[in-house]
């Protein structure tokens, strides 16, 4: 059996120092040594891919499986005097500990007798016999170009870059949502509509799934707080997008976002909660403004080329209606009032989340206060935004949808 993992070895000997792991890929086979038919463990690193055996009869003092819960054990060597640490995943992890003590004991799967247990002989140069003859299980990054390049026995677990692009997939492979090393992920030029949920909780840094189509995708991966941790770059340009992904305002900590060659015709006034984004690209889309609030970001770059910005500056459309004359306010809204007004600290779990969506969600107004039900809307000014480099059509002007919380703040504009 193979285990595709990580590992470190302790000379017992020797004075312990740091503590490193590495990507490894641990076998139970019989040695290929011509007078020897013993069962042996052998270890194969980047560093050492000829492999280190170890015999398996009599020679294993004790294996510890305290944690195996969390992916991880120990094997006790009596020669040499090693200590071999593994991490892995738990399923995987207990199937070859399974196997290790049915060499160990001699005792067969289903509980019986089994002295003559079939074990492959761990040749290198073998290539018919060995199960240790590819040389991509250790890989870390894997490019798919054609139908031709695709793993037929599937990805590395090991994986840190996986690019799919060009080759028409229509759906999403769920062998990616095991690779739990993965950190970047281009799915590129194919034809997906839909994005499994579970794909949130991958740690991922980058991601690139331009040139599909996922216009009616829900964008629930990007609720789950693993992929709103870790997620920096994003491109979703040419996929017909004919809204802003609202989702995408809980990325907290992404940077760069592409959305050019959509059809995106408005822009959320929650988009401000993006804090930390620094490179947008909206160009080639059906934009006409953008929200006031986006004043409150800092951006260094934002691309409005090609959108359908007006020309005229002269004339500004006065889109106002009068607030609703005795209008009582829901109770989730004073509630929410009471949250803003007295900037009362929360984390998710102290109120309840339709309470943190509708603030995450609702408009602000210039004076700084949320507009709960105000339905006054003008577009009112034109506006300059806090970006070191702004890119827009020579004759086109830049248009703001404000927001007004009450009538007072209306006739101020």
């Amino acid at each position: 059996m193979k285990l595709i993992c990580e590992t470190c070895v302790i000379k017992r000997a020797l004075p312990t120092g740091k503590r490193v792991f590495q990507k490894t890929i641990l076998a139970v086979g019989k040695s290929s040594d011509k007078n020897q038919d013993e069962a042996v463990i052998m270890l194969i690193t980047n560093a050492n891919k000829a492999g280190t055996k170890y015999n398996v009869k009599k020679n294993i003092s004790k294996i510890f499986t305290r944690f195996l819960a969390e992916g991880k054990a120990t094997i006790s060597f009596n020669i040499p005097e090693h200590d071999l640490q593994i991490k892995s995943e738990v399923v995987q992890l207990t199937s070859f500990l399974k196997v290790l003590k049915t060499v160990l004991t001699g005792a067969a799967p289903n509980g019986g007798s089994d002295n003559t247990l079939k074990l492959a002989c761990l040749s290198m140069a073998n290539k018919k016999t060995s199960v240790l003859s590819s040389t991509k299980v250790l890989a870390t990054k894997c490019v798919v170009r054609s139908r031709g390049d695709y793993p037929l026995k599937g990805f590395s677990r090991n994986l840190v870059t996986l690019q799919i692009s060009d080759i028409k997939l229509v759906r999403f492979d769920p062998q990616i949502l095991l690779l739990k090393n993965l950190r970047s992920l281009n799915l590129s030029n194919n034809c997906l509509e839909k994005l499994p949920v579970a794909l949130g909780t991958l740690r991922l840094n980058e991601v690139d799934i331009s040139g599909n189509s996922l216009q009616n995708d829900n964008w629930q991966w990007l609720m789950n707080p693993c992929i709103q941790s870790c997620l920096q770059n994003l491109n979703v340009s040419s996929n017909n997008l004919s809204y802003f992904p609202i989702n995408l305002i809980y990325s907290r900590v992404l940077v760069r976002l592409d959305l050019q060659s959509n059809y995106i015709a408005k822009l959320p006034f929650a988009i401000w909660k993006m804090s930390r984004l620094r490179f947008l690209n909206l160009a080639n889309n059906q934009l006409g403004s953008v929200p006031e609030s986006m004043v409150r970001m800092r951006l260094d770059q934002i691309d409005l080329s090609e959108n359908k910005l007006t020309a005229d500056s002269c004339t500004v459309p006065d889109l106002r209606v009068p607030v609703t004359v005795g209008h009582v306010p829901a109770l989730w809204e004073i509630a929410a009032r009471v949250v803003v007004v007295h900037k009362v600290h929360y984390t998710p779990g102290m109120i309840p989340f339709l309470l943190i969506e509708i603030m995450n969600r609702t408009p602000i107004c210039g004076c700084g206060l949320l507009c709960f039900t105000s339905k006054v809307y003008e577009r009112a000014k034109v506006v300059r935004l806090n970006c070191q480099h702004l890119t827009m059509n020579s004759n086109h002007v830049l248009y703001a949808d404000c927001v007004f919380c009450s009538q007072r703040c209306s006739s101020r504009q």
